[in-house]
């Protein structure tokens, strides 16, 4: 097991980012986009799957599908975690025990995360044949964070109770970029025999073997409700709740120094609002968030989802617009924190149609149409989202429910897609 550290920091990782394997390659540029959720056969997958996550140079894609034809053997009934070699075309299950067997309970409910250099990939199971039981298997329905080793096939439960059992985790996890830290958020009951059956933020050092609980601040009856790791380790953002509504607090952790500010705040003092979908900068400056409260920023609209881009050095917020108009979703930071991916909705009347996504370089201005179709306008119908950056940048994995982005998809399920940008 872990064991939890109260009072002591994270160590910051050395470097940023994993530096990229010598014999990997990027997938070659193509005149458009690419669908890199495919079978081990190279075919679509009829049941679709979620957006993919990428190593650092993009060969690699990590993805979730239900699916049982995306390679053989596949017979659980269940929702499996996949690598896509996009240079090879290979496709490998990575939801798997050391010793091979298919997990017996669905896995990557809430996604899955792969390292820069593509070795490790971690994922939520509520499977308990992935990794040993000191006391058995629990009972009831869990779901624990592991980490599986693409080298040595070994998978590790890294979510682990003070007795060796099950954490509880709940919702939402994260792992840095050269998967020695995974975040998560789990029952502090079951990590550290604390009175009370609360969730909070715990950040596991797998080289170390410690776990560090981060979210001090959270009162009594909250509790911890998403959790978004910076690729470098060295800071985490966690939102916290009160179980019956009410407002949500957004924290920016340093891990080395400990220090902690309150992210979605005016004038000092927290919004009513609900801060959502996360994302940092690699170095973790810059946070992007969603909230539906009253204005975080004076010019912003009141009571309606918007954007915003939060940096911690200088503690001002930017309200991201599109076209001169908010009411932007899913947004995402690029590693370097200068661009922003997003999606904006197309309606008809009070019905969504279309998703698109569209990425905003925030020093310039210049604003990029990512989802374009094959008829070469934006998506017409079906929802969108981007997943991961990839090369600097230069690379976006994209989630789409549309049929027009490339030639024969007709599963009228969602894929995830690769787009090379300008």
């Amino acid at each position: 097991m872990f064991r939890i550290k109260r009072g002591v920091s994270v160590a910051v990782l050395a470097g940023a980012m994993v530096a990229l394997s010598a014999t990997s390659a990027a997938p070659a540029p193509g005149p458009g986009p690419e669908r890199i959720t495919l079978t081990a056969t190279g075919e679509q997958i009829e049941r679709g799957s979620g957006g993919a996550a990428l190593t650092a140079d993009g060969r690699f894609a990590a993805f979730v599908s239900e699916d049982p034809d995306v390679v053989p053997g596949d017979t659980n009934g269940r929702s499996d975690v996949f690598v896509r070699d996009l240079r090879r075309g290979t496709v490998e299950r990575v939801n798997v025990s050391s010793d091979g067997s298919q997990a017996e309970g669905g896995s990557g409910s809430h996604r899955a995360e792969i390292s820069a250099d593509g070795r490790y990939v971690a994922f939520m199971s509520t499977a308990k044949n992935l990794a040993e039981w000191p006391s058995g298997p629990p009972a009831g329905h869990v779901e624990d964070v592991y980490v599986h080793d693409r080298s040595t096939g070994r998978t590790e439960r890294v979510s682990v109770g003070a007795d060796g059992g099950s954490a509880w985790a709940f919702d939402t996890f994260d792992m840095s970029a050269d998967g020695r830290y995974v975040a998560f958020g789990a029952s502090a009951q079951r990590m550290e025999g604390a009175a009370g059956d609360r969730t909070l933020a715990y950040v596991v050092d797998r080289r170390a073997g410690t776990a560090q609980r981060v979210s001090d601040r959270v009162p009594a009856d909250w509790y911890v409700s998403g959790v978004t790791l910076s690729a470098d380790g060295s800071h985490l953002a966690y939102v916290q709740r009160h179980p019956r509504g009410g407002r949500h607090e957004l924290w920016h952790v340093d891990l080395g120094t400990g220090e902690q500010k309150l992210v979605n705040a005016v004038a000092g003092e927290p919004t009513d609002g609900s801060p959502a979908g996360v994302t940092l900068s690699a170095d973790g400056r810059y946070v992007s968030y969603a909230s539906f409260d009253d204005s975080v920023v004076p010019e912003a609209p009141e009571y309606t989802w918007e954007l915003y881009v939060y940096d911690s050095r200088t503690g001002t917020t930017r309200w991201i617009t599109h076209d001169g108009a908010g009411g932007l979703g899913a947004g995402l930071l690029s590693p370097d924190g200068r661009r922003l991916a997003y999606t904006t909705e197309t309606r008809s009347g009070d019905e969504v149609v279309a998703e698109n996504v569209h990425v905003r370089d925030l020093r310039s201005g210049r604003t990029q149409l990512v989802t374009r179709t094959l008829a070469g306008g934006p998506q017409s119908e079906g929802s969108a989202a981007p997943s991961a950056f990839a090369r600097g940048g230069r690379l976006l994995s994209v989630y789409s429910a549309s049929s027009e982005l490339v030639p024969g998809d007709t599963n009228a399920a969602g894929d995830g897609f690769l787009f090379r940008l300008r």
